[in-house]
């Protein structure tokens, strides 16, 4: 789902008629707190006086969302770089292009893989630098019919102990989870990808050189669905659990961060 943030219904108006696709006008980002199955695409529409003032639900929208892409809609005035060089956006479209950029902004952001988003917000996190580049990698391994399988092989790429990418990600996610879990989970994301794509889970199994049985295992401990049941979950859900169990811990340390410097 796109959800469209805005000042005023005048301004969300435009960029709803120019979304092609289901999208919902908010008028209050805390209502999306606990809905993330609902948050695909994040677009925000302000003019470019009131855009400083946004900077800071911007950063929180990013921070409470990893990995979904964000789009700006404001004014192609001068201030509009200033106030957005300290944050990533996915796009910036003018409110006066907005029938003919918008639909092609909302598509290339919406088609870059969750995963090469959440690398970029890995690498601009705080994490340690081995841990940084191993996950990045993983992540980016993981939009391919290749993802890493094992916490071995990802130590081994990234030339560092598997021992210790071990202990630096359960100390970043504060034990909530583990190196090999977030791995296994991100097999289940590429399965599910392939799987809606068309493939029967066989063909599944084997573009990913593992065995069906293997896969139902890993899809029962993560998301705790046999490969039936996973078949009928949306893509959105699956992500959003995702974001839930895996993303959130490990970037809580730089939301903190954030937050505090925000406030601070």
């Amino acid at each position: 789902m796109i959800n469209i943030v805005a000042d005023s219904s005048y301004d969300a108006a435009p960029i709803e008629n120019a979304v092609d696709g289901p999208a919902r006008i908010v008028t209050d980002i805390g209502c999306l707190a606990g809905d993330d199955a609902s948050v695909g695409c994040l677009i925000l529409g302000c003019h470019a006086p009131d855009l400083a003032r946004w900077i800071e639900p911007l950063e929180k929208m990013k921070d409470d969302w990893p990995g979904v892409p964000v789009i700006v809609v404001t004014d192609p005035e001068p201030e509009v770089a200033l106030h957005l060089s300290s944050i990533r956006v996915s796009a910036v479209v003018w409110f006066e292009d907005l029938p003919s950029m918008l639909p092609s902004a909302i598509r290339a952001a919406c088609g870059e893989d969750h995963g090469r988003h959440l690398a970029r917000d890995i690498e601009e996190s705080t994490l340690s630098p081995s841990l940084r580049s191993a996950l990045a990698h993983g992540l980016r391994a993981a939009a391919t019919d290749r993802p890493v399988r094992s916490v071995q092989e990802l130590a081994c790429t990234v030339r560092c102990s598997h021992v210790t990418l071990s202990q630096e990600f359960r100390k970043s996610v504060a034990g909530r989870t583990t190196l090999a879990r977030f791995l296994r989970a991100l097999v289940i994301l590429r399965a599910h990808e392939l799987r809606s794509a068309g493939l029967v889970w066989d063909r599944v199994a084997g573009r990913l050189w593992i065995s069906r049985p293997t896969l139902h295992r890993q899809s029962m401990r993560w998301p705790g669905r046999t490969l039936g049941q996973l078949a009928t979950t949306s893509r959105q859900h699956l992500l959003a659990e995702f974001v839930r169990d895996f993303t959130r811990p490990l970037l809580a340390e730089r939301t903190g961060a954030n937050r505090q410097a925000r406030t601070g």
